[in-house]
């Protein structure tokens, strides 16, 4: 089981919105190479079964499958400004290119 922690900020503005994130990586290419960056969306993902569902806080986390999690587990927070814009992070886990 993988342990996730929600910041008390996240927790608000994802139930604001839905009950559910999705954690899952993206290719980034640039000068310095390529990487798998985990990134956090609002809602369920299209196909449940190629992740790993945690409930964190009433909150189900869908995890894409591969994740390599850190031995403290992982924590979405909230980033940004309130009047400006924010987004959902993650930390504590990485996806291998």
């Amino acid at each position: 089981m993988i342990k996730v922690e929600i910041s008390e900020d996240a927790r608000e503005f994802i139930l604001n919105r839905t009950n559910a994130v999705t954690v899952k990586p993206m290719i980034m290419s640039g000068c310095f190479g390529v990487a798998n960056v985990p990134i956090v969306f609002e809602g369920e993902p299209s196909a449940p079964e190629n992740y790993e569902e945690v409930i964190a806080d009433g909150i189900k986390v869908y995890i894409s499958k591969g994740a390599i999690v850190g031995p403290d587990g992982t924590r979405i927070y909230l980033e940004g400004e309130k009047s400006v814009y924010q987004d959902l992070e993650v930390e504590g886990l990485r996806y291998e290119v």
